[in-house]
């Protein structure tokens, strides 16, 4: 989730990719709408609105995350739908008992992506106002309430991640990694010594309603973005839960 800063020219509709860029962004408005009090207002209860998902995210995760660029990653690069980002974050926000969810509904958190951070969606069909939305069949609705629970159970995966990874590879040594002669091993070995996640936390996937292969999916996905060159397969995660105890 690492992205370049930029200078920020509101009249350009630069995009904005992480949170300083937000905050100068919301100061250089409300700095030429003091005459104008509902929108100023407007203005500061979207940035106190913002901030206090950056709070709500450190008592998540137990670490600092960029709000804006948590939401990025969510929508580009773990491709989930803007509904699905909002489901996801209104069950963070159920978890640690917070009512005042960041947004209750799909076209707010695009308004927020297009009209405020500038970002451009990724297809047609993420606005519901559009013509092809609207005509789509009953059967091409199901796939998409079928996909968005697999995007719900994705989103659980991811949150277990962030949570319980901690990418350090101080202790991990390639020799022994190669040395190792199962896939299996070699993934447990990758788990402890390069993400630091414990067999205690490896287990609470468990209780994630997905498929082993899925899980495998996942991993790869993460493997493929730390530049490692390594594939697992459903079976070498149900031997891990078998001997990962």
């Amino acid at each position: 989730m690492k992205l370049e800063n930029k200078e920020i020219d509101f009249e350009n509709k630069n995009e904005i990719l992480n949170l300083n860029d937000f905050i100068k962004r919301q100061n250089h408005i409300d700095s030429y709408m003091q005459s104008c009090k509902f929108r100023r207002t407007n203005h500061i209860k979207l940035k106190e609105k913002v901030i206090r998902l950056q709070e709500i995210l450190r008592k998540k995760f137990i670490k600092d995350i960029d709000p804006i660029v948590f939401l990025h990653w969510l929508y580009f690069d773990k491709n989930l739908s803007i509904e699905s980002i909002v489901n996801y974050i209104k069950q963070i926000y159920d978890e640690l008992w917070e009512t005042d969810y960041f947004y209750k509904n799909s076209a707010a958190l695009q308004k927020l992506f297009t009209q405020v951070l500038n970002w451009k969606l990724k297809n047609s069909k993420e606005n519901k106002n559009t013509s092809e939305y609207k005509s789509r069949e009953k059967p091409a609705q199901l796939i998409a309430k079928n996909q968005e629970e697999k995007d719900k159970r994705k989103a659980l995966f991811l949150s277990w991640y962030i949570k319980n990874n901690t990418i350090d590879n101080t202790e991990f040594d390639i020799n022994i990694f190669n040395s190792l002669k199962f896939k299996y091993e070699k993934f447990i070995y990758l788990l402890e010594k390069y993400f630091k996640i414990s067999k205690k936390s490896y287990q609470e996937l468990l209780n994630i309603d997905l498929w082993n292969q899925s899980f495998a999916d996942r991993f790869n996905e993460i493997f493929k973005e730390n530049n490692i060159v390594f594939e697992i397969s459903h079976k070498d995660i149900a031997r891990v839960f078998e001997k990962y105890k």
